[in-house]
């Protein structure tokens, strides 16, 4: 399914303009954007340099509702402007409640468009990926500072290596990939066996698209001791590709969290678009 509906997650502290970009996605595509705007709420009468008055503490949250409310404010006289339709969610909680929220509100939209904010509070970022990536079961598209997003790519690699993850992602863009003059189907170290990828690794994930007319390419890459997203990243540029498709976060959070991982990676380029889902 095409998306009809993005989402987009910003700081109450942040710009009203920070969602030009998603306003300009939806006006060229025709889709609704539902907008959180989300203030992270001072912990309970503590800071870095010890206790706050509760008189404070209170006041101090007053403020933060207050900011979030009047940022949305802002941003829907802003969609109003650009004749753009679309919804938006002031929310000021607690640092643990943001995934819940953006989990929550994403089920209801299509795609989150999730793009670099270095002026934002960096709790607020991590927060919302990890309600996006294990608690939405939606799909995200991360574009790097600079790069143009876009919802019909000409060249996309698809990174394949049949695991859920990547199936998930897949089946969310299918319509994008339809609509793809290039899909090269990634395949890195592939293991070629019946309870694996099959005999042929490359080949079932490349017969299901070619029966929804998508018209892809297998390519099998030998790593030579690089990681799998530098490789993915290596070739994107070699076929100059508009838009990078992959599985986000195949092993549990732990080990991603200590060891990092080719999604990690792939959300540190600077270069291409990224379209994820877990």
């Amino acid at each position: 399914m095409f998306p009809k509906t993005l989402l987009t997650v910003v700081d109450s502290e942040q710009s009203a303009d920070c969602v030009n970009e998603a306003i300009s996605l939806c006006d060229e595509f025709g889709c609704h954007l539902a907008v959180l705007v989300i203030g992270i709420a001072l912990p309970a009468s503590t800071t870095a340099y010890g206790a706050v008055p509760a008189e404070t503490w209170s006041e101090e949250r007053e403020k933060g509702r207050a900011a979030a409310a009047e940022k949305a404010t802002e941003i829907e006289a802003l969609l109003k402007e650009k004749g753009v339709s679309g919804d938006v969610a002031p929310y000021y909680c607690e640092e643990g409640q943001v995934a819940d929220i953006v989990g929550m509100r994403a089920r209801y939209t299509d795609v989150a468009l999730v793009q670099p904010a270095p002026e934002a509070d960096e709790r607020l970022s991590k927060r919302s990926m990890e309600g996006l990536i294990y608690q939405s079961a939606r799909p995200f598209l991360y574009v790097p500072d600079g790069v143009k997003p876009t919802l019909k790519p000409k060249r996309v690699l698809l990174g394949w290596n049949g695991t859920k993850e990547s199936a998930r992602s897949v089946h969310a863009a299918l319509d994008m990939l339809k609509e793809a003059d290039q899909v090269n189907v990634v395949l890195v170290d592939p293991v070629a066996s019946e309870f694996e990828q099959g005999e042929e690794p490359g080949a079932d994930i490349a017969a299901y698209l070619a029966r929804h007319d998508v018209k892809v390419t297998v390519e099998v890459l030998a790593s030579a001791s690089r990681s799998v997203a530098d490789v993915l990243l290596q070739h994107g540029a070699d076929i100059d590709a508009d838009l990078i498709i992959a599985g986000a976060y195949g092993h549990s959070r732990l080990r991603e969290f200590l060891f990092g991982g080719a999604t990690r990676d792939l959300l540190a380029n600077d270069r291409f678009a990224v379209l994820m889902s877990h």
